[in-house]
């Protein structure tokens, strides 16, 4: 009995293993893709496209959420960032400044996300 529960502790022990090479292969891969600097903003409200904004020009643009709420969006010097909300748990607004490829902005009671695509 003493054998089969060693041989079964190797074996998860293995098991962990792969597991973690995997999730830091996994990893790695997922950073070098979206290492690259932002290009553009996508804005969705409600899974519709409503914006695309161009991080290499500085600009402030006001969006009007699903709910007749409203998302205040500032980009500048590539990056993009929500500085005010209508929303009450003003999750979108700690986000901070986002500038790579592949982070979002969220802002849920208003339905709008915010995408940052890098090179196509």
């Amino acid at each position: 009995m003493q054998t089969n529960l060693a041989f079964a502790k190797k074996r998860d022990i293995m098991l962990i293993l792969i597991l973690l090479a995997l999730s830091v292969v996994l990893g790695i891969g997922y950073y070098i893709s979206h290492s690259g600097p932002a290009i553009r903003a996508e804005v969705t409200v409600d899974g519709k496209l409503v914006k695309v904004l161009d991080l290499s020009t500085d600009q402030e643009i006001t969006i009007q959420g699903a709910k007749n709420g409203t998302n205040h969006l500032i980009v500048r010097n590539g990056e993009i960032w929500c500085s005010q909300a209508s929303c009450p748990d003003q999750v979108c607004v700690h986000q901070g400044k986002q500038s790579w490829d592949g982070e979002i902005i969220v802002c849920l009671p208003n339905l709008m996300i915010v995408q940052i695509i890098g090179e196509d």
